[in-house]
């Protein structure tokens, strides 16, 4: 069963869906979308539009307290015409929620050393400035191209925000650091805030205004390429998110003697220390100014 909190306003405006736990242990988004829940069940009001709220996407994983059940959920989702895996069966879910809306935030945390930073949407004017507004100071962006140069099926690097985009949404994901960091849960919360505020779907001064960052400090990173672990190794030292390399610096040797390097001067991106063989190990993108909407 996935718990779903829909918020139907009187007045006409936007459709905002926030999503956690796609990944069952990612669980600040889980925390701060409930806190929210109880906020606007006792006293805080919205102005307009829509608001859904699923605090759990994924309740077996979220249950044991993994990244998946049987596959990941944010990685080919799509309705399946013969489904196999747990997951699959949540794909129709998710995806009618995401028919119906206009914004998505997906909030998830992750593995590695890291603060925040948000998968920046590039494909038109109105998603980079809905991202920009959010707090974040760090982007990367360019998740999709960089998949697609190594997956078969385009489908199978579609997760909630490839996904909402298809049909028309704007849509980001918010990486809040680290899983087990003390702040990710206020960073989550802040993030729903300042979605909202920048939607006009909460009144001045109704609830405490998170503090955006100033956007000339913003930072952005391009994907380039993902790095799979295709046999056993590891990598030359424990990379955390956004360290900066130099061109063929070697980020990891297999146990054969096998060397990964750095084609070109760039930064490391959620690196997966444990990651199993098969999976994806890192990711490697370099430092650009604001991208430029292509539309």
């Amino acid at each position: 069963m996935i718990s779903i909190t829909r918020f139907e306003t009187l007045t006409p405006g936007p459709h905002l869906i926030v999503l956690g736990a796609v990944h069952g242990n990612e669980t600040c988004g889980t925390t701060a979308i409930r806190k929210l829940i109880d906020e606007l069940n006792n006293g805080l009001s919205l102005t307009k539009g829509t608001l859904t709220c699923v605090p759990i996407c994924n309740p077996k994983a979220y249950e044991k307290g993994t990244r998946f059940f049987e596959r990941n959920l944010n990685r080919a989702m799509y309705i399946k015409e013969s489904p196999r895996d747990y997951e699959d069966l949540i794909d129709p879910v998710l995806c009618g929620l995401l028919d119906q809306a206009d914004i998505l935030l997906d909030i998830h945390s992750y593995a590695s050393q890291g603060g925040p930073f948000g998968f920046l949407g590039f494909t038109n004017a109105q998603e980079i400035e809905y991202c920009r507004s959010l707090g974040i100071n760090d982007f990367v962006y360019g998740w999709a191209d960089a998949f697609g140069e190594v997956e078969e099926d385009p489908r199978d690097n579609m997760g909630t925000v490839e996904y909402a985009r298809s049909v028309g949404c704007i849509a980001t994901t918010i990486e809040c650091g680290n899983h087990l960091n003390d702040d990710a849960a206020d960073i989550a919360y802040d993030t729903i805030i300042n979605a909202l505020t920048y939607l006009g779907m909460v009144a001045s001064g109704s609830v405490e205004q998170a503090k955006a960052k100033p956007t000339d400090q913003q930072r952005f990173v391009q994907m380039k390429s993902v790095f799979y672990k295709e046999k056993e190794g590891d990598t030359t030292q424990p990379w955390k998110h956004y360290d900066t390399v130099a061109k063929n610096d070697v980020l990891a040797t297999y146990a054969d003697g096998e060397e990964l390097v750095a084609p070109e001067d760039g930064v490391i991106i959620l690196p997966k220390l444990h990651a199993e063989v098969g999976g994806e190990w890192f990711y490697f993108g370099v430092e650009t100014t604001s991208p430029e909407p292509q539309s």
